[in-house]
């Protein structure tokens, strides 16, 4: 009797060990297995480093500018390698999550649109020769010799109280910028009492010049003065500092510590907050493009789509569809030269349920000076960006049928008439 009870005992003992087991092991198999699912990525890009825009140059200084090989808008030859590294992230990335395979995709797994510029066509060349090499991916754009009307950032609305309460609006944000002490560090900079501008035009005071501003249909919203020339010298001194000029050539070396940066950059970011981040112009120009961008969220014409443009495309369409305010560390502007807003949509199975997640993708100022390689481990940027109108979650997620349901309802209630 007894040895019957120890080899019960023992078969308890052993069954219980086996059952401990069984538990560890189905504990490990499942927390190893994803929860979460990347099911659609939809990439709105900026152009890479591109040389200035501005023909005024060599009016607001005595001092010689840095020469670029390339032509005026052209992204540079530094522009095309930096997009490239942004290509090879992406695909890595992607990859890594299931959404890419290493065969060349379709059109259906990978789709690019790029406006019909230069500087934005190359940029997405770039991207997908680094992304996916020895593949022939199609870059789709428009004609050539005609404006992309999706890009395009014009006013569309003629009518007399949309062009009142736009200036009226471009007007408030104008008045109430501190700009004094930046305007005194760029005309410092600039030695702007010596400039053409100031000896041949009596224009010597920034502070006191007059700002001017328009709205015409067909046009972009415009700001002509002395803020609009702060904006493009500063333009042509991240472009020079981007593309990895010596410091002494970028703002003639008077912009080699960080500080001093931040002097003039609420020039810039004041120019830009009054031109296109407004609501109504903003609401305005982002038609097209919203309404491009809503057909592929409710249709998913692929699995990543890349929609290559501009910083004034991705300023009206953060003002737009509302998103909260937010930081880009180690980034000196707030739509960096490069940058992507990502759009993922993610199927959380435990939940059973679509979430959206959306991050501002980004190399940083340290990243496009010395044009570092990415990688998974050594990656761009990336932040956080929210929306008003989807809450989100600890983790930054919202549900997806919310996202659509006000992103449909901003098309229907502002933007349907014009299509």
């Amino acid at each position: 009797m007894r040895d019957k009870r120890e080899t019960i005992n023992t078969l308890c003992l052993i069954l219980i060990c086996v059952l401990i087991q069984v538990i560890v092991f189905v504990f490990i198999f499942f927390s190893n297995v994803p929860s979460m699912r990347l099911e659609q990525v939809v990439i709105l890009s900026r152009h890479n480093v591109r040389t200035p825009l501005s023909k005024n140059l060599g009016r607001m200084t005595p001092q010689p500018w840095p020469h670029f090989k390339e032509k005026p808008g052209y992204l540079t030859e530094k522009g095309f390698v930096l997009e490239g590294y942004m290509g090879t992230f992406f695909f890595s990335w992607l990859h890594n999550e299931g959404l890419l395979s290493k065969n060349c995709p379709t059109d259906e797994e990978f789709y690019v649109y790029a406006n019909s510029m230069q500087r934005t066509l190359l940029s997405a060349q770039a991207f997908v020769n680094n992304a996916f090499p020895d593949c022939n991916i199609i870059v789709h754009h428009t004609d050539l010799n005609k404006t992309d009307l999706i890009f395009n950032p014009v006013i569309h609305n003629s009518s007399a109280i949309f062009k009142d309460i736009a200036l009226k609006e471009m007007k408030y944000v104008l008045d109430n910028l501190n700009l004094e002490q930046s305007y005194k560090s760029m005309e410092n900079i600039l030695n702007y009492k010596y400039s053409d501008l100031c000896k041949l035009e009596n224009e010597c005071d920034m502070n006191k010049d007059k700002n001017q501003l328009e709205i015409l249909v067909g046009k972009k919203p415009k700001l002509s003065g002395p803020l609009k020339l702060c904006n493009e010298a500063i333009d042509d001194f991240l472009m020079s500092y981007y593309n990895g000029f010596p410091m002494e050539e970028v703002a003639w070396g008077k912009l080699n510590e960080k500080n001093k940066w931040h002097s003039v950059l609420d020039l810039t970011a004041g120019y830009h907050n009054v031109t296109f981040n407004t609501t109504q112009v903003s609401k305005d120009i982002a038609k097209p493009l919203l309404k491009y961008m809503t057909d592929i969220f409710n249709n998913k014409i692929s699995n990543v789509v890349l929609l290559m443009g501009h910083d004034a495309n991705i300023n009206v369409i953060l003002n737009a569809m509302s998103f909260k305010p937010y930081n880009l560390p180690d980034s000196f502007v707030s739509a960096p030269i490069g940058g992507k807003i990502v759009f993922q949509k993610w199927f959380d199975m435990t939940l059973n349920k679509y979430l959206l997640k959306i991050n501002y993708v980004y190399q940083t100022n340290k990243q496009l000076r010395h044009g570092h390689v990415l990688s998974l481990k050594s990656p761009p940027n990336f932040a956080l960006l929210e929306l008003k109108y989807c809450k989100t979650d600890n983790n930054g997620f919202c549900l997806w049928d919310d996202f659509l349901r006000f992103l449909n309802k901003i098309y229907d209630n502002n933007y349907k008439a014009l299509f």
